[in-house]
Parts: structure tokens; sequence; C-alpha cells
């Protein structure tokens, strides 16, 4: 029958200093208003075949003041860059 010991000592272990006095671990960061709209601005669904995006990739970027999502879907192969558009001018069709 095996007997269990504990593990000896790591002689050179330092245990790490204590937390800087007044730095933030947790709770509100400068970083979160850009997490947010990061969040919100992701692709969820592919643009090809509409399949969710889970098991894809959305890499985002920035192109002057544009946030660009390089985008990848598992489900179809599709490859390509996503833009959010504030504001479409088209045009109308003709009746004829």
């Amino acid at each position: 029958m095996t007997t269990l010991t504990a593990a000896p000592a790591y002689p050179n272990h330092v245990e790490p200093p204590d937390p800087i006095e007044g730095r933030r671990l947790s709770g509100v960061h400068w970083w979160d208003p850009d997490r947010i709209h990061h969040l919100e601005d992701m692709p969820h669904f592919c643009p090809h075949c509409g399949a969710e995006l889970g098991t894809g990739i959305a890499v985002e970027y920035w192109q002057a003041d544009e946030r660009v999502y390089h985008t990848w879907c598992h489900g179809c192969g599709w490859t390509g860059d996503i833009i959010r558009v504030h504001r479409m001018v088209g045009f109308e069709a003709a009746d004829d």
C-alpha cells in the first residue's frame, strides 16, 4: 500500500507582495466604456449564412475612427470585415 506524503517545500518559492495600496483589483476601470461598446457592436451572426458566430471569430481593430470587426464564420467559412454603419444613403430604383 502506498503512503501519501506532503510535497517538499520549494526552496526558491517567494510569496508575491501584497497589492499596492489603493490599487483596484476589481470594480470600475477606465476601459469599461470601450469594453461595453465592444460587446454591443460585436457581430453575433454571419452576414453570409446567418449562422451564430459562437464558434467563429470576431476580432476588433480600429481604422481611423471606425471600429472594424474581422470576422470568420465556422459554419460556412466566410471571412471578411464588418463595419457598423451609422447612416446609409442609397437610391430608389425608378418605377417603370
